[in-house]
């Protein structure tokens, strides 16, 4: 039948990977797809599977639209100076009644997690090309901000799109809670979401293997030797550092904040990291304290960027 062709071409068209392989892992995209696959078994037929992607893009359209229609009415709260009193997570931002920005953000999002977003621009790409796009993050609980995406400059559209319809990016972001991320052009704003980060796993990071040491931390990314952590104690560790997804330049600072609290403390900082180390690409050696015991995450930034955290329990 007609439709069902159309159905079909539909889904193929919706079931093409949406991720640029400069900006996601073959993890996250897995993470995004698996998500969607769990709906479509292996013995359900050839049509029953595009109906069901089908759906899925039906339903998404219309709760983009329920969004927007609420957010015309009573959500564009002022963002120029970092606060608002929306408390509820907006996908969409809306100027004069026309769809500006969606947000699609990775399905296992939580705070101190490398994560993948989809973010849908719909300016013509006229008015973004040659521009300087940058996204920052605001908590609306602390009136923390975070640099989510440096700065840079627009050059080519989305791959298979006429423009920003599917920029990609990974941001993670140290405190779980309410989060409006700003997209920026040139400094100016471009427009808004809201998103709630969900609390991370406080389970010890794992340690892994690089040279002939042990680290603990997130492998292929960060990590340093565990000496172990005394509360009140200071202890030198050694940190190791990979730039296979982003080039590590500026100063690197530590930050901490402890389970159950929203409370970032600095324990560390040095203007520039050291050179390559047992199979990393930088090191730097550090003395940390963590005042009190309990579980910690560990926040380690190298300029503006946090690269992710690292969970740590202080005796």
């Amino acid at each position: 039948m007609k439709q069902d062709r159309q159905i079909e071409s539909w889904a193929e068209q919706m079931g093409a990977a949406p991720f640029a392989e400069e900006h996601f892992t073959n993890e996250m995209k897995n993470r995004v797809l698996d998500k969607a696959n769990v709906l479509t078994t292996k013995g359900k037929s050839r049509r029953a599977r595009t109906l069901v992607i089908a759906s899925l893009a039906i339903a998404t359209a219309l709760i983009i639209g329920l969004t927007g229609l609420l957010e015309r009415l009573s959500l564009n709260g002022d963002s120029r100076n970092g606060t608002s009193s929306v408390k509820e997570e907006r996908l969409s931002y809306y100027e004069d009644g026309e769809l500006k920005l969606s947000v699609f953000p990775d399905p296992e999002l939580a705070a101190g997690r490398l994560s993948g977003y989809i973010f849908h621009m719909t300016a013509p790409f006229e008015e973004i090309k040659g521009r300087m796009l940058a996204i920052r993050a605001e908590h609306l609980d602390t009136g923390q901000q975070e640099v989510a995406v440096a700065p840079e400059e627009i050059l080519k559209p989305s791959s298979g799109y006429p423009g920003l319809e599917r920029y990609t990016a990974t941001i993670t972001l140290p405190l779980s809670g309410m989060w409006r991320y700003v997209v920026e052009l040139d400094g100016e704003p471009y427009g808004d979401v809201i998103l709630n980060v969900p609390e991370p796993s406080w389970e010890v990071s794992p340690e892994f293997k690089s040279g002939a040491y042990w680290l603990r931390g997130i492998e292929g990314n960060v990590g340093f030797i565990d000496a172990g952590f005394l509360a009140g104690s200071p202890q030198k560790y050694m940190w190791h550092f990979w730039q296979e997804r982003i080039k590590l330049e500026g100063a690197f600072t530590v930050r901490a904040v402890k389970q159950g609290e929203r409370q970032m403390i600095d324990i560390f900082s040095r203007d520039d990291l050291g050179g390559p180390i047992n199979g990393a690409d930088h090191n730097a050696v550090s003395t940390m304290t963590l005042p009190e015991p309990g579980k910690w995450m560990l926040l380690p930034y190298v300029g503006d960027r946090l690269l992710g955290s690292i969970v740590v329990e202080a005796k």
